[in-house]
């Protein structure tokens, strides 16, 4: 697998590697198809310790609290490292990893991977900038979470969906779109006021069902929308 053949966001793990750090990481891993719903990572386990690179698709960290009720902690997607944690303390995983999508995503062992982090200034630094991301990340929600209802989340969550699919332009159709129950995992909602609130934006004309896709007319509107409806 060649670098040149691949596109990362430059804010990713694998967008900021060095061409030799690149060549001296893909020499050590192994590259598979996960089908969606496929668990890369199980919550707690002790046994697998290897670190995940997501070359095209889309996972998912998850947790699920003692009522059994699911809580995303944070999405995965092309470029983005996964499972780094256990790997450098070798304490069990902290959170389930699953395909949201078909997604290809490379391995290596825990030890290679170390080694290579002591090794390797630039990738070591590629490492330190991608947990000052989670943590400001998590940080954010938390914050978000302390002083926003699960509306505002919501529609603060969708809107950033669709600015990232939306490029350049002011519409834009997403083919497979979270499920609601996936959103209020987001969230940290309940799927019935996910529902509720989706059939508001309907009815303001901000969002659209087509068959299994999510429309959105108009990126501005849905934008003057979620900033109208906030305290």
């Amino acid at each position: 697998m060649q670098r040149n053949e691949l596109t990362f966001p430059s804010t990713s793990f694998l967008g900021r590697l060095s061409d030799e750090s690149w060549n001296e990481l893909s020499s050590l891993w192994t590259v598979k198809m996960y089908r969606a719903r496929h668990f890369l990572i199980s919550a707690d386990d002790k046994d697998s310790m290897d670190v995940y690179f997501v070359i095209d698709g889309s996972i998912r960290a998850t947790v699920y609290t003692d009522a059994g009720r699911e809580v995303s902690l944070l999405t995965f997607s092309n470029g983005d490292c996964i499972g780094e944690f256990s790997a450098l303390d070798e304490a069990p995983r902290s959170s389930d990893a699953i395909a949201e999508r078909d997604s290809i995503v490379a391995r290596i062992s825990p030890e290679q991977f170390r080694g290579l982090v002591k090794k390797n200034p630039d990738l070591s630094y590629t490492l330190l900038m991608l947990l000052v991301g989670h943590l400001r990340r998590l940080s954010k929600r938390v914050i978000d979470f302390n002083a926003k209802s699960a509306d505002e989340r919501l529609r603060d969550a969708i809107l950033d969906l669709v600015e990232k699919r939306a490029g350049n332009g002011d519409s834009v159709l997403i083919d497979r779109p979270p499920t609601q129950s996936e959103l209020a995992a987001v969230v940290f909602s309940s799927r019935e006021s996910v529902a509720r609130e989706m059939g508001r934006m309907r009815n303001a004309g901000v969002l659209l069902r087509v068959k299994r896709s999510l429309h959105v007319p108009s990126v501005a509107k849905l934008r003057d929308y979620v900033e109208s409806t906030a305290p």
